[in-house]
């Protein structure tokens, strides 16, 4: 296979697996697909599902000011609260509403069983070859563009 064809390859899994997402991780009604891939963001970061607003905007890769806006909206919208250290008052958290945790687990769950689903499909062989090569990808990823992002 030409380098070529691994490219057009490589994008084609890559559309595949964004519509897979798409379609499984299909939006919460009232949700845009951003809006919820921030809110399974902070749901997975913990079992208290809260995250520090300068690691949200650590990981959006916006400053914390533009976090802070996003998070403003979502307060509006009953989807979040701001819940500040005992430990030290000048870290704020940012903690998923529990009726929003819930459609979230739900959502997440439905999510899940697709995927084990599809890697039914593939079978044990193929599957341990996809984690091999993700991780790979993933250590790629982390080395060049979250490194590059950094000097900037």
């Amino acid at each position: 296979m030409s380098k070529q064809e691994t490219l057009d390859l490589i994008n084609q899994s890559l559309l595949s697996l964004m519509e897979f997402a798409r379609q499984t991780k299909e939006p919460i009604k009232g949700f845009r697909t951003r809006d919820l891939s921030i809110l399974i963001y902070i749901f997975k970061a913990n079992e208290k599902h809260m995250i520090t607003m300068s690691d949200l905007a650590r990981s959006l890769r916006v400053t914390p000011a533009a976090a802070s806006q996003i998070i403003s909206g979502y307060e509006k919208n009953g989807w979040v609260t701001r819940v500040r250290s005992q430990e030290d008052r000048r870290t704020v958290y940012i903690q998923i509403a529990d009726e929003i945790r819930d459609k979230l687990l739900m959502k997440w769950n439905e999510h899940m069983e697709a995927l084990s689903q599809f890697l039914d499909e593939l079978g044990p062989e193929d599957c341990e070859n996809l984690r091999r090569i993700l991780t790979k990808v993933i250590e790629c990823f982390h080395k060049t563009i979250l490194h590059e992002g950094s000097n900037e």
